[in-house]
């Protein structure tokens, strides 16, 4: 996603750019460092984003300080979510933030040599944030008819159609379709069906943490409080990932994400992911091809 932010944010060569100030984490948790945060900010910060959860799963149990400090460094406050986690934990307005994104690939749609791909936007009902969304809004609206409503484009003066190369818009419609099966898929799980399929990451996922950090030389660096992914330690183990993954991939199996390069303070640590689709069993093969290759 940060490849992508800093691309949609101008290169910096170009004159009037958005400059990318990245923010550092707690080494012990994962998590925004605060401290850093706050010594970041300054009148000239237009936004701060973060994700809940993060990078390396965690939750971001200080979301609602950040949005606070952005609020009063008079910045705008952008949460990166997960939206099956939005099942079991507050949503971001409820935090503060002033808008929320995220991918929608989660939601029933499978990947696809690179489809299957599509995001959302959620921001408070304001003109500000309105005019400046980069889409195309439908609303309900009213016809010549008194009482009759339809739905119809908001707004519609300040895209491309009404001021052309002036508008902050990014229309297309080659992920409009993935955005149908998102809806479909939200509509039959109703609010209860997402919460319960929210609960059972939570479970299957601590439940395979416990078990691989219970092999010799395997760590849970950053503790518990994760969604979908978590991160292995297995510097004590005299291996390092990047020979833990090919000789599980002999076994048919794709080893966790190396972080050793990305995150050398975390050691030979790797970022490993547990959805609803991974079954107890296949945690038990995990298990049991990780013991056999640490042997």
């Amino acid at each position: 996603r940060l490849s992508i932010i800093r691309e949609l944010c101008e290169p910096e060569h170009m004159t009037g750019h958005i400059a990318v100030r990245p923010v550092a984490c707690e080494p012990d948790t994962g998590r925004v460092d605060r401290a850093a945060l706050r010594a970041a900010l300054s009148p000239s910060t237009a936004a701060v984003y973060f994700e809940n959860p993060g990078y390396l799963g965690q939750f971001e149990p200080g979301a609602a300080e950040i949005c606070r400090l952005a609020r009063a460094a008079g910045a705008v406050s952008i949460a990166g979510v997960d939206p099956i986690s939005l099942g079991v934990v507050a949503p971001p307005g409820s935090y503060g933030a002033d808008i929320a994104v995220g991918d929608l690939q989660p939601l029933g749609i499978h990947m696809s040599a690179g489809t299957g791909l599509s995001g959302f936007m959620a921001f408070r009902d304001e003109e500000a944030f309105l005019r400046e969304c980069p889409f195309a809004i439908y609303s309900i609206v009213e016809t010549t008819v008194a009482g009759e409503h339809t739905f119809g484009e908001l707004l519609s003066g300040r895209t491309s159609y009404g001021v052309r190369d002036k508008a902050p818009d990014f229309v297309g419609t080659q992920t409009g379709p993935w955005a149908v099966c998102a809806a479909v898929y939200l509509a039959s799980m109703g609010p209860q069906g997402m919460r319960e399929v929210g609960e059972t990451i939570v479970r299957r996922g601590h439940y395979a943490a416990r078990r691989l950090a219970a092999l010799p030389g395997v760590k849970l660096p950053l503790g518990e409080g994760f969604f979908k992914e978590f991160v292995l330690d297995f510097s004590g183990s005299g291996r390092t990932v990047a020979e833990i993954n090919v000789a599980l991939l002999e076994r048919g199996i794709f080893g966790g994400r190396d972080l050793s390069a990305d995150y050398p303070e975390l050691g030979q640590s790797a970022l490993y992911c547990v959805t609803e689709i991974h079954s107890r069993s296949d945690i038990e093969r995990l298990v049991d091809a990780l013991r056999e290759v640490l042997a």
